[in-house]
């Protein structure tokens, strides 16, 4: 089996000294990534839990999972990540997007693609110590060039899997689970045309999990981030004519109505998903049955998977560390 990783990530929906022992948990327990998502009017912000953590652990990298351009402009992102690689000792990572409930929520759009590689091309030399222009004046972030930060790509778009691979780390993918192998060889085949070798353009998975005795009720608890990424990738396809299964529509479409974005992922959600995605955008259930699911998906490529762990949020980590990690 091909060297893989696994991580966390994390929201802030608790309190945040609670996201602080969870990451000094996912730090003792060997998990090689801990991403913090970015969505500032419904979970703690970021940075400030990023900098408790980054002084908390020891061995994990850290970083927003992920940030956009539109309400963090790229040279606060700049000085924000730089100053979280010293409080690390250079355990920063950035995952970056075009952003959605955080600009969404304050009534504004996601940036364009276009914009999204703009941005990083920027931000790539700004974090490198480099000046850029910026409204007719040279900026530079002066304390900036003292290692460098990895940078992921949060995505969903082939489009965008092109643009990280010519510009990024890796990408952070989530999706249904049959999409992976052919999303994996997209990438791969792309990165090797454009000359990047197959290590350096890394494909992080990341779905929500729940480990219980119970197999039922760890599926239950894993719906209320379905939902949301259904109505994201789902959604997309029945936007442009591909979705064809009739019961999958008629939910996107409830989805589209019933949504609440300052709900973001909550249980409040858990009614408008259908119980067979639960296998198609999720890892929940015992153990054994996770260890087995993880196996399939490593089988198909990824280099890492990331859990979003849900329902008690320690106990998840510390059994997917003992049930998966240490078993594989």
């Amino acid at each position: 089996m091909q060297n893989v990783s696994f991580s966390v990530a994390l929201y802030g929906t608790k309190n945040a000294k609670y996201s602080v022992e969870l990451a000094t948990l996912a730090d003792d327990r060997g998990y090689q990534r801990l991403w913090v998502g970015d969505s500032h009017m419904v979970w703690r912000e970021v940075y400030a839990l990023l900098g408790a953590m980054a002084v908390a652990t020891k061995k994990i990298q850290i970083g927003p999972g992920v940030t956009h351009p539109e309400i963090r402009h790229y040279t606060v992102t700049a000085s924000a990540m730089t100053t979280l690689n010293e409080l690390s000792e250079g355990r920063a990572v950035l995952g970056i997007g075009v952003g959605a409930t955080g600009p969404g929520n304050i009534g504004l759009k996601p940036v364009s693609v276009e914009r999204l590689e703009e941005v990083l091309i920027l931000l790539k030399k700004l974090l490198a110590g480099e000046s850029v222009e910026l409204e007719g004046k040279t900026a530079r972030c002066v304390f900036a060039g003292g290692g460098r930060i990895p940078i992921f790509i949060g995505t969903r778009a082939p489009k965008v899997f092109q643009m990280a691979a010519r510009l990024a780390d890796g990408i952070i993918y989530t999706g249904e689970r049959e999409s992976m192998k052919p999303m994996v060889d997209f990438v791969r085949e792309y990165s090797a045309k454009i000359g990047r070798a197959f290590p350096d353009v890394k494909i992080v998975y990341r779905l929500p999990c729940s480990i219980s005795d119970d197999p039922g009720e760890a599926r239950e608890i894993v719906k209320g981030k379905i939902a949301r990424t259904a109505m994201t990738y789902l959604g997309r396809l029945h936007r442009r004519g591909e979705l064809h299964d009739e019961q999958d529509k008629k939910a996107v479409e409830r989805l589209w109505r019933e949504y609440d974005t300052y709900h973001h992922m909550g249980p409040e959600h858990s009614y408008l998903v259908r119980d067979e995605w639960v296998d198609r955008f999720a890892l929940a259930g015992s153990g054994e049955q996770v260890r087995e699911k993880v196996k399939t998906i490593l089988g198909e490529g990824v280099d890492e998977i990331t859990i979003i762990p849900f329902g008690d949020e320690a106990k998840v980590v510390d059994r997917f560390a003992k049930d998966v990690m240490e078993r594989i």
